[in-house]
């Protein structure tokens, strides 16, 4: 194929034993809005009805590669990316669905940003039948991206996409070595050295069920759990390997970005300083533009108050239930 033949998109998706929901994701990926793409599926070692699923659809922009074993879900990613020959690279586990837009919104934002190496997407989570649970809202900037990378994981796995030639010549893959959290640890690496952004539109369908990777392998998510308590503990001057890391860094994630589990007292303020002193680490270690840095500190301060308006709300609600 010539350069000029090929594809704006290649997107890769790797399976394993995935028959149950693979033949929607497929289907979501041929209805894209945007066809000029090739779909790379590659078979890790399925022992269900996976690959023949693929080689049963009928349609020339489908190509399956099948592992002689499974190698995991890294090096999969690593040989689908390695036959790709789209400009960009584009990511659908085999359990989610693509909105038919979704391509097309994004190629058209990456054409009008240049700069920007790789895009991701806000998400809807639906259940195992596909209905709708709830829609999910993402850091949209780059520095917001990176400072959200310091707790916890801004990127759906499925949403992104990426400059293949740059990304690869710049930062290369994901770690074959990193059995989960091989995402995190590629766009960490990816963001300290080139542009990111998040498209603010529901572009992918991610879905909760008990076979997913996050549900199958709780003890290997530690492993991302890991990278990130390395990071604030290196900010913030941690204890290396303390026990008490964990609990940490689930504190300034619930701070962050969700609803604090503790009441307000010595420990939310302790969490609260600890926050803004990790902030503050941030700003200072990546050099981050004092006019960013001043915003995202007005951001931080602005969610403290409104999480502790909050929980005194709470607290005066189970008071008055209580008398």
């Amino acid at each position: 194929m010539s350069q000029s033949d090929a594809p704006r998109v290649s997107v890769v998706m790797p399976v394993h034993d995935g028959e149950r929901y693979l033949r929607a994701a497929i289907d979501s990926v041929l209805a894209q809005t945007l066809g000029n793409l090739e779909l790379i599926v590659i078979d890790d070692g399925s022992t269900d009805g996976s690959a023949a699923i693929v080689r049963g659809m009928e349609d020339p922009r489908i190509r399956l590669i099948a592992n002689d074993r499974k190698l995991g879900l890294a090096a999969s990613l690593n040989r689908g990316v390695a036959e790709a020959r789209g400009e960009f690279i584009a990511r659908l586990d085999a359990d989610d669905l693509a909105m038919p837009e979704r391509l097309a919104r994004q190629v058209a934002f990456m054409d009008a940003n240049p700069h920007v190496a790789l895009l991701g997407s806000w998400y809807v989570e639906i259940s195992e039948e596909g209905r709708p649970l709830a829609r999910r809202r993402l850091p949209t900037e780059h520095w917001d991206l990176r400072w959200h990378l310091c707790v916890t994981c801004p990127f759906v796995h499925s949403a992104v996409l990426w400059r293949r030639s740059l990304v690869a010549e710049r930062v290369g893959g994901y770690d074959e070595t990193i059995v989960y959290g091989e995402d995190y640890d590629l766009w960490k690496r990816l963001a300290t050295r080139l542009p990111v952004a998040t498209l603010p539109a529901y572009l992918i369908q991610h879905r909760l069920h008990d076979a997913s990777m996050t549900s199958t392998h709780v003890s290997r998510a530690r492993a991302g759990v890991r990278m990130r308590i390395e990071s604030a503990a290196r900010l913030l001057g941690w204890p290396a390997d303390d026990d008490e890391n964990e609990a940490r860094l689930r504190s300034l994630y619930e701070l962050l970005v969700s609803t604090p589990r503790q009441p307000l007292g010595r420990q939310w303020l302790g969490d609260a300083r600890a926050l803004l002193r990790l902030h503050a680490a941030f700003v200072a270690t990546e050099r981050v533009p004092p006019r960013i840095a001043a915003r995202q500190r007005r951001a931080i301060l602005a969610g403290l108050v409104r999480r502790a308006w909050q929980g005194l709300a709470g607290a005066a609600s189970k008071r008055l239930r209580g008398r």
